[in-house]
């Protein structure tokens, strides 16, 4: 997916992180870019997997939504069902 989205470089950065262990594991990250609405959209290059993952826009004042972008930036932590981090890898 990183490679499709290259031209995203400048306008987005993402800390995408998969928790678990081989053959049980699950890929999630957050997302930051420019403007209110799904960058993907922007390009037919981008939209090639993107309605494979669930997306859920945050609020930035819940103190959930802090806690899960400090999770993620400092790949710690587990996933929903209890898989603790296994690796990261940040798009910037």
């Amino acid at each position: 997916m990183f490679q499709r989205i290259e031209k995203m470089r400048k306008q987005a950065f993402a800390s995408v992180c998969v928790f678990g262990e081989d053959n049980d594991s699950s890929i999630s990250g957050i997302w930051v870019w420019r403007g209110q609405d799904l960058a993907f959209k922007l390009s037919p290059d981008w939209q090639i997997d993107y309605e494979s993952y669930d997306w859920k826009k945050l609020d930035p004042d819940a103190q959930e939504t802090k806690d899960l972008v400090t999770q993620y930036f400092s790949w710690t932590g587990t996933d929903k069902q209890g898989r603790k981090f296994n690796q990261g890898k940040i798009f910037k």
